[in-house]
This record gives structure tokens, C-alpha cells and sequence, in this order.
């Protein structure tokens, strides 16, 4: 049989190509993202600062919800920090040298005019303790250590780059008040990696802790291993001295996660966008390759038709399908590993140049992603070729070999069945958000969309066959006989029509759903932040953030009448559905208690926002967060703050504008003190009445000179709708290769459609039309197509896109970009009107008496 299967192969050739082209573009999307799901768990860049350390401890990178039998536990973003108690525990252990308490905190290079001084490479600075030095080879080459406050040491490249020398003094910008420090010794790095990516400034012990802020706190605790001690077997010892205090240990290349928060955060990035992705990726995948398979076999018919008509048994047809879907997949899977490699290196460049991964990160080739995307492609072959033979099967020999030359009349009805169904879920999941306002109706939506998406693909047949009913009598009108001979072209061959028209509704109807809930949400987020705050003055820093010291300098100023700081995170917040826990994530913003009617202007429905300074554990909530979490004034919520910590908040206030100024807006300090934040991100302040403005800039010129690169923002400067775009940028790029591979499945279909009408057309030609006629009449069938695809495409979609607006604006009316989704419609059809003009052109080269009497 196998011998049989590989002479098939080998002599038709040109029937597997549409086949082979889907497998191979699977195999290259699904190497892609295996490839950004490995390097999310890789280490990405090397260990620095921390790399002669045997074993760092550091806070726990996650927190768990347990409800009943039930837990769930999520990844925390944000940087977490370990109790300094810790650091005498682990000293303790035997095999440890030394235990080094390590300290974090913003600090930059201030040159005479305010401005940062960075490396060629844009890198800045970072803030440590002295001691921390030994976690990593720093060798003094000149002067001595920082040992009193006012004293720093430098890195060697920071010095240079400040022209300065030991003995010399230096402007340093950290969490307060710029201020002059003594140089009081240089260091040069001598370890992995081509530069240090954050090159530190060493300040003394006491001064470190005074400029971290928290002094029953360090960021992580570095630990000097004996002579002959094994890192993994220390760490083994240390974590059983910790008495139950939540910690992760870090050793060999996983020290660079805990030394480079950056890094951390993109590899969760990577890490949820191919588990967002992923499972879309397989499904497209799926559908393309069994489209394309079945495809294939129905234009082999006649010659299935003709082996079961001679005897061969339905295993046989089986065997031989199953045998024939083996050779294709294997070898287009293999060979699309390298362009999925490539394509992940494009990819990888792209998500550098938005911010999603560091520039230095390196993403991680190793053959895992490809043996998965080889079998899987061998899998998902082996799924469509059984469905396919099954069908053949199906039919008895003599009825099979008389419908060979004609369409099938009707779908199959397990087919529309199922297709029924999921177009009745879909429409269902579109309308919560009429009903619902929390997060689950939003993310219902948007699954609805793309479930009556695939709903309208399996029903493909009945509605192409509607829409050229209704376009019959205008394009008989418009074309005579051309449009004539094309719509009974396509009522007479509406499956083989629905074949092509399918792929170009998912291109349209995929793009839609995942394009516009996102630019709508943005949209959105900008109007509300441009209406929301009321401030006069939104000030901002060119250093990263302004020292939360600045709004209480800001409010003192004459003519100010309320100023208040802004930091803004990410945090979680949980309840308990159906007997197990939910965890949902949240932009937040941390805002100093006080007089805040006069800067925000959130659309309080109930309560206060002024209420948040009544104590630390108080919190105001977006309609929809109060929503999805069955909150209202006066109850109480469950937060996992962005240490993980849990608190349970009261809330003080509901309003509707989440979406520009995020979800959860909590009291100042609550925020400072439970995430790695050293800096407001922003200070919003409003003038009295009566306030001299030519005086109130002469002070805040002034503040500028204490806190280098202090200027005045855009109004928008506090809002979460910055983040909405990096976040919208950031999805959308990956789908460009899910965008490619549905269009090389449109262009594979419809290729193979169009030629497999080569008879068609010579019969055509030989009963005395022109070759030009041809392609006219092929040109109306085209448009046919196209208006077909984009009118289902952009139809099927908007309910949900109109629920979600109505859910998240209280408009009806989504956010559609119009050049976008021009574009959208404007590549598809393009790539339409090539796959089927170009190759009928192919086609018609060839001499009608010859064309008409080639096999299938």
C-alpha cells in the first residue's frame, strides 16, 4: 500500500502542491510560536551583577487563590522583594560564605543642564548597595569603597561617561532631590556579555537603604557559596531554612530573571501572547489543512470513485488517504521549520523595536518548537485525512462513481448541524455585553465573533449560494452574458466557490474581531483621559518618573490649591465563582489622598474618591471591575496588591472611566509600599482661583532645578491608554503571521479551484469563446467573490464589535479605523483577483483540443 501511496504522489504532484503549501505554512506559524514560547521560558540575556552568585533569594514571582478543593495561581510582573530578616536565615546555612542583602533603586547620571547622561546604547543607570558589589566581578581600579553617605562608586563606563575620576564629585538623580556625591572609588566589569545593561552605582549601606525606601525590606538577598558547594544542593538547604516565608531561589542561567526586571516581564509577555495565540494558531491551522486536503480529494473523485468501484475497501481508501497525508505532511512540516525560524527572528525585531522585549534579549532555537510543529502538522494531516476518507467511504461505489463529474447537492447533516449550533453560541456570547458589564461579557464577545466566524465557514455552501441569488439579477444587468455564465457558474458549483470564498471570510472576519475590539478599547481610553483630567498642570519627568517628595513640594507652592502624585501598576483582584476561584488583572493607579474632585473627573456614580485617605485599605473600582468582581460602596473586594500580597479593600467609590485612568485606583502609599515603584509616574496640579500663573512657573522652574528633567506634561500623561496602545501594538504584530498564513491559504485555494477548471475552460473555447471572453467572464465571477467575502466577512463581526462598544463606551458605535480596515479589504481582494486571474490566465495558454482531454 505504501509503495502504492508514494507512486501517487510522485505522479501527481501538482494535485498535492495546495496541500503541501497549507502544511508547510503550518508548520512555519507553529515553529514561530513555539519558538517565542521557548525563549518566554529561557533565560533570554545573561546573569551580570549577580553572576559569581551561587544562589539568589528573591520574592515570590507568583500568589495563589484557594477556594474549597480548588487553587489558582497567577505570575505577579512586578519585581518582589524578600524581609531583611531573611538575609541573618540564610548566612546561617551550611555551605554559605556569605549572605549579601541587594538593594534596587532608580538613580540616573544628571549632567549641568538637568539632562541624563546615557550610554551610546541609550542604557541608563541603577541604584545598589556597596556591599551588593561582591555579588558579581567588580574589581576597584581606583580609590576605595563607598563607606559613609554622600559617597559613591562608579562602574567604569558611568565615569567615563561623567568625566570624572575617584576623588571627583558627581550629580545623581535618585528616588529624592538631586543632590552632589563624592566619586569615592571607580569599578570595572570583567564579566559575561558584551557591555553591562544597567551598569550600577554603588552607594554606602546606609544611604542605600535610605534611598530604597523600605528598611524591613531588601529587593534580594545574594549568597556566596563555600568552595565545593553545588549551587542546586545549597539551594535545596537554604529553602529549608526559610520557616514558610514565600520565596523563589534563582541559580545558574534563571539568575538573569531576578538581576533584570525587564527581562522578567518579557518573557511573561512572550509567554502569554503564544498562550493566547497558540490555541488560535492550531485551530486556524486545523481548518486550513482540512479545507485544503478535502479540497484536493474532491477534485480526485472520479479516480476514488473508480478504485471503489473496482473493489477497494473502504480500509483500503482509508490506508491509502491516511498513507498520502503522511508523505505531504511530514515532508512540508520539516521543511517549514526554517522559515518559522526566520520568522521568528522578524518577529523578534519587531517586539524589540515596540518595547515588548528588551533589545538585548535573544530568543532561543532550540529543536523543541520544531519537533512539535512537525508533529503536530503529521497530526493535524492524519485528523483531516480520516474526515475526508470517512466521507469517501460513505457513499456506495456505484453512487460515488455517478456523482464524480457533479456537486454534491446538499451539506452533510452532522455538518450543518454543528454549524447551526455554533452560530446560535456565537451569536448569544455576542449579546453579554448588553446584559453584563464586567470583563467576562467583553472577552464573551469577542469569542462569539470569532465562533460565528467559523460557524459561517462550516455553512459556507447554503450561504454563497444565497448571496449569488441575491446578486443575479444586478450582475445579469450589469455583465449580460458574462454575468449570466458566472452566476450559473456559481449556483451550479457553489461548494467549489465556497472552497475559496471561506478562507477570504476568515481573513476578513478574524482581522475584524481582533483588530477593532482592541482599537475601539483604545479609542475609548483616550476620550476618557482627555475628559478626565481636570488639573491644569499634569507634570512628568524625563528620568523615568519624579521623586514622590516632588507633590508635597508642588502642593507648598503659592497659587497651588491641590497636587497630588500618580503611580500607576498592575495588580489583581479575585472572588469566588461556581465553588472556585477567578482571578482577574487590572490596570491600577496609586494617587495621593486629598482634594482629588479637583484634579480627576472619573464620573463617580456612588460614593467619594476623597474617601480614599480615610485609611490604606480603601479602594475605588471602575463600573466594570465592580461589576465583574459583585462589588458596590461599602463592601469589600479581594486584592492581590503587585507584591502579591492580599488585601481586602473597601470600596468608596464606583465610576465609569476604567478604561483611561484603569480599573482600581488605590490610595498612594498603598501602592509605593507594595511594589517595586521608588517614583510617581506623574503629579497632577490645579491653581486656586485666584492663583498667579507667572508665579506658579517660576516655582515649578525652580522645583526643576532640585528634580532634573520636571517639566509639564500632556493632559493624558496620567492615563492607562498609553499602555492600551504598547498592549494593542503588541498583539497585533504577532498576528501578521497568522494574517500571512490565511493568506497563502486563500491564494492556496483558490489557485487549486481555479485550475481545476482548465476543462472547463477548453470546452468553453471550443464551443467558440475567445480567450479574452474567458477572462472577463472569470473577472465578474471574481468580483462576485470578492463582494461575497467582504460583505459575510464585515457583517459577521460587527454584532460583537457593536456589544462591545455599547459594553465598554456606551456607544453603538465601535472604533473602525477607516484606513485599516480599507487595508484589510484592500489586501484581500488584491490577493482574490491574483489567485484566480492569474492562474486562469496560466490556464488559458494551453490549446483547447490538448486542455480538454487532460486527467483531473
Amino acid at each position: 500500500m505504501f509503495a502504492l501511496v508514494l507512486k501517487t504522489v510522485k505522479e501527481r504532484k501538482s494535485g498535492f502542491v495546495g496541500a503541501f503549501v497549507a502544511l508547510l505554512g503550518a508548520s512555519m506559524l507553529i515553529t514561530a510560536f513555539g519558538i517565542i514560547l521557548q525563549s518566554g521560558i529561557d533565560s533570554g540575556v545573561p546573569a551580570q551583577r549577580y553572576s559569581d552568585a551561587a544562589v539568589v533569594v528573591a520574592g515570590k514571582q507568583e500568589f495563589s487563590v484557594t477556594e474549597g478543593k480548588s487553587t489558582k495561581t497567577k505570575a505577579l510582573d512586578d519585581a518582589v522583594g524578600v524581609p531583611r530578616s531573611l538575609v541573618a536565615k540564610v548566612a546561617a546555612v551550611p555551605g554559605v560564605r556569605q549572605a549579601v542583602a541587594d538593594l534596587r533603586f532608580p538613580t540616573q547620571l544628571v549632567d549641568r543642564d538637568g539632562g541624563v547622561l546615557k550610554g551610546e546604547d541609550g542604557e541608563g543607570a541603577l541604584g545598589t548597595s556597596w556591599p551588593g558589589s561582591v555579588l558579581g566581578p567588580f574589581h576597584l581600579v581606583g580609590g576605595r569603597g563607598a563607606e559613609r553617605p554622600g559617597e559613591v562608586v562608579l562602574e567604569k563606563s558611568l565615569a567615563e561617561r561623567a568625566g570624572v575620576k575617584a576623588g571627583g564629585t558627581v550629580r545623581l538623580a535618585t528616588t529624592q532631590a538631586a543632590a552632589h556625591y563624592t566619586v569615592a572609588g571607580v569599578v570595572e566589569y570583567r564579566g559575561p556579555g558584551d557591555g553591562l545593561r544597567t551598569p550600577p552605582v554603588f552607594f554606602s549601606e546606609a544611604q542605600a537603604r535610605q534611598l530604597y525606601g523600605r528598611d524591613d525590606q531588601v529587593s534580594a538577598i545574594g549568597v556566596l557559596a563555600k568552595d565545593g558547594t553545588d549551587p542546586e544542593e545549597l539551594a535545596e538547604r537554604i529553602e529549608g531554612k526559610l520557616g514558610g516565608t514565600p520565596a523563589d531561589l534563582y541559580t545558574g542561567d534563571a539568575l538573569s530573571s531576578v538581576e533584570n526586571p525587564d527581562v522578567a516581564s518579557a518573557r511573561g509577555s512572550l509567554k502569554e501572547l503564544a498562550g493566547s495565540l497558540g490555541g488560535t494558531v492550531i485551530l486556524i491551522t486545523l481548518m486550513v489543512v482540512s479545507s485544503t486536503l478535502a479540497l484536493g480529494v474532491h477534485q480526485r473523485r472520479r479516480e476514488l470513485a473508480l478504485l471503489r468501484a473496482v473493489g477497494a475497501t473502504p480500509k483500503q481508501i482509508h490506508k491509502m488517504i491516511a498513507g498520502e497525508a503522511l508523505v505531504i505532511s511530514l515532508l512540508a512540516s520539516v521543511i517549514g521549520c526554517l522559515p518559522g525560524a526566520l520568522a521568528a527572528g522578524v518577529l523578534r525585531g519587531a517586539l524589540s523595536v515596540i518595547g515588548v522585549v528588551p533589545d538585548d534579549f535573544a530568543f532561543s532555537y532550540g529543536p523543541v518548537p520544531m519537533i512539535a510543529a512537525v508533529a503536530i502538522g503529521v497530526a493535524t494531516a492524519q485528523i483531516a485525512g480520516f474526515a475526508v476518507a470517512r466521507k469517501v467511504v460513505a457513499i456506495r461505489p456505484v453512487e460515488a462513481l455517478s456523482q464524480s463529474r457533479t456537486e454534491e447537492p446538499t451539506l452533510g447533516r452532522a455538518r450543518v448541524t454543528f454549524g447551526v449550533i455554533l452560530l446560535v453560541l456565537g451569536l448569544a456570547a455576542s449579546m453579554l455585553p448588553l446584559f453584563f458589564g464586567s470583563i467576562f461579557a467583553v472577552a464573551g464577545a469577542g469569542s462569539g465573533g470569532l465562533i460565528m466566524v467559523i460557524a459561517i465557514l462550516m455553512l459556507a455552501p447554503p450561504v454563497v449560494g444565497r448571496a449569488t441569488r441575491l446578486l443575479a439579477r444586478p450582475f445579469q444587468r450589469r455583465f449580460g452574458t458574462l454575468g449570466y455564465l458566472a452566476v450559473a457558474n456559481t449556483r451550479a458549483n457553489a461548494r467549489r466557490l465556497a472552497a475559496g470564498i471561506g478562507p477570504l471570510i476568515l481573513a476578513i472576519g478574524f482581522a475584524s474581531v481582533q483588530l477593532f475590539i482592541p482599537t475601539t478599547t483604545n479609542e475609548a481610553a483616550k476620550d476618557q483621559a482627555a475628559a478626565g483630567v481636570v488639573a491644569d498642570y499634569t507634570l512628568g519627568s524625563d528620568l523615568g518618573g519624579v521623586p514622590v517628595t516632588a507633590a508635597g513640594d508642588i502642593a507648598r507652592l503659592p497659587g497651588v490649591s491641590a497636587a497630588a502624585g500618580v503611580v500607576r501598576t498592575k495588580l489583581f483582584a479575585s472572588r469566588k465563582l461556581l465553588d472556585s476561584p477567578e482571578v482577574f488583572d487590572y490596570e491600577a493607579q496609586g494617587v495621593t489622598p486629598g482634594k482629588l474632585d479637583q484634579l480627576f473627573d472619573l464620573k463617580v456614580d456612588k460614593g467619594d474618591l476623597n474617601g480614599l485617605g480615610a485609611s490604606p485599605d480603601t479602594v475605588a473600582l471602575s463600573s466594570g471591575a465592580a461589576s465583574t468582581l459583585g462589588a458596590g460602596v461599602g463592601d469589600r473586594v479581594r486584592l492581590h496588591l503587585p507584591d502579591g500580597a492580599q488585601q481586602e479593600s473597601k470600596v468608596v467609590a464606583v465610576y465609569r472611566r476604567g478604561l483611561g485612568f484603569g480599573d482600581v485606583t488605590l490610595p498612594h502609599d498603598t501602592v509605593i509600599k507594595h511594589s517595586s515603584k521608588r517614583l510617581d509616574d506623574s503629579v497632577l496640579a490645579r491653581l486656586a482661583p485666584d492663583a498667579d500663573r507667572d508665579k506658579v512657573a517660576d516655582g515649578l522652574s525652580k522645583l526643576a532645578a532640585r528634580y532634573p528633567g520636571l517639566k509639564v506634561a500632556d493632559d493624558e500623561g496620567v492615563a492607562q491608554e498609553k499602555s492600551a496602545m504598547a498592549g494593542l501594538v503588541g498583539s497585533a504584530l504577532p498576528l501578521v503571521l497568522v494574517f500571512g498564513y490565511i493568506a497563502v491559504a486563500v491564494a492556496n485555494t483558490l489557485v487549486m479551484t481555479t485550475l481545476s477548471r482548465i476543462r472547463e475552460f477548453a470546452l468553453l473555447r471550443l464551443v467558440g469563446a475567445t480567450p479574452d471572453q474567458v477572462m472577463r467572464m472569470m473577472r465578474t465571477e471574481t468580483l462576485m467573490v470578492i463582494l461575497i467575502a467582504v460583505v459575510v466577512g464585515t457583517v459577521v463581526p460587527l454584532l460583537p464589535l457593536i456589544t462591545v462598544s455599547v459594553g465598554l463606551t456606551s456607544s453603538p458605535v465601535p472604533y473602525i479605523p477607516p484606513l485599516l480596515y480599507l487595508g484589510i479589504v484592500a489586501a484581500t481582494a488584491a490577493l482574490a483577483a491574483a489567485a484566480v486571474l492569474l492562474p486562469t490566465k496560466l490556464a488559458l495558454r494551453s490549446r483547447p483540443a490538448d486542455a480538454i482531454g487532460m486527467r483531473e
